[in-house]
């Protein structure tokens, strides 16, 4: 409690606030905000809240350009909480995983997708219940906590923490779905299903641009990124059935951006290389109308395209996969005003996460996964 206290003084005094009504009109609002979500930053150092790293922040510039740092936190920030990431993992299975299984299995059948009941009843339901792959694209993809929102329906056989599996890892999951098939009611003894699983869910929490998932490199003139390593693992044919399969990417939360890019390019490369296309679910959308811009933001956005204002040092190699130099308005200028719980997303702009030890840092300071060279 004194902290707090001694935080919102010292805010008190880099805003210059001398009047009792302002400190009333702004700290407690502030106060309200770190206690709700704010001080849940997985990346503050030891002992820091919201308040204290909030007016450190604000130290850095100008006093002309604080009450405009001020209000862009105040009034245009985004912070999505753990609480509310668990929410819509949660709501993964029952809404969108089990939905797209029994859609698939109606069009098979015949049955109309409306006769739920009948279609669950199918031994089919259950034989790609087993058949199906979770695989995390980010180490924010909540696999262990999907699989238990899922009661049971996902199995530790069923699911791994990364999209890349070594060789031993994929004869064990193997194995594994072997003994769940011949083990389930839903084959008859002289049936034989290959124990190769069918549908893969590739599962991830944040998308910003979708680069990292699809894109194409023009100068090598060749498709890149996860989606493409998972398609060629499927035609390699050790894991996933080639003749039967379909590719899911979930996402609990993306950008319209990334979500435009995706379907573009996702399509763009499954059509070119005769693939079955990717099927993209996103539970929270973010609309371009969050982004800032000029148009919506021209005080803010100003002020953050001076230099005093940015580190260089962002401006790295993997910035510029990309297609930008710098990182003042993001990864792939994205400009968003976005913060996770667990890390901020280095699409928003650079005034969020800029590095701790960066000569100007954020205010929600990201820890990269890239190390710097």
């Amino acid at each position: 409690m004194l902290k707090d206290v001694n935080a919102q003084v010292l805010l008190a005094q880099i805003m210059r606030w001398s009047d009792p009504e302002e400190v009333g009109r702004n700290v407690p609002v502030l106060q309200l905000l770190a206690d709700h979500k704010y001080n849940q930053y997985q990346q503050f150092g030891p002992g820091k809240q919201f308040v204290e790293s909030l007016a450190l922040w604000l130290q850095q510039f100008d006093h002309e350009d604080r009450a405009e740092a001020l209000s862009f936190v105040r009034d245009r920030l985004v912070f999505i909480s753990e609480q509310e990431i668990a929410h819509l993992v949660q709501l993964a299975y029952p809404d969108v995983i089990v939905q797209e299984r029994l859609k698939l299995i109606a069009e098979e059948s015949g049955i109309p997708p409306y006769r739920v009941g009948q279609l669950m009843s199918l031994p089919r339901f259950e034989q790609l219940r087993i058949q199906s792959l979770y695989l995390g694209l980010s180490d924010g993809a909540h696999t262990n906590d999907l699989r238990r929102a899922s009661n049971g329906a996902i199995s530790n056989e069923q699911i791994w923490q990364a999209y890349e599996l070594g060789e031993a890892k994929a004869e064990d999951m193997l194995e594994e779905l072997k003994v769940s098939l011949k083990s389930s009611s839903v084959l008859h003894p002289s049936d034989y299903i290959p124990p190769r699983f069918s549908l893969i869910w590739l599962v991830d929490d944040f998308s910003g641009s979708g680069n990292t998932y699809i894109r194409f490199d023009t100068k090598d003139r060749r498709f890149k990124g996860k989606i493409k390593k998972i398609y060629e693992r499927i035609y390699s044919g050790d894991l996933i059935d080639p003749d039967y399969y379909e590719v899911y990417l979930l996402l609990y939360v993306a950008t319209r951006q990334a979500i435009d890019h995706i379907e573009y390019w996702s399509e763009r490369f499954t059509s070119e290389q005769g693939f079955k296309p990717l099927k993209l679910h996103v539970l929270c959308p973010i609309e371009k109308s969050i982004a800032l811009s000029p148009s919506t933001d021209p005080a803010l956005m100003s002020m953050l395209s001076k230099p005093k204002y940015y580190d260089d040092r962002a401006s790295d190699r993997h910035i510029s996969v990309g297609g930008t130099e710098s990182a003042r308005l993001g990864f792939a200028n994205c400009s968003l005003p976005l913060v996770l719980s667990h890390n901020t997303p280095n699409n928003s702009v650079y005034a969020l996460w800029g590095p701790e030890d960066y000569q100007f840092f954020g205010l929600f300071p990201r820890v990269s996964r890239h190390r710097q060279t």
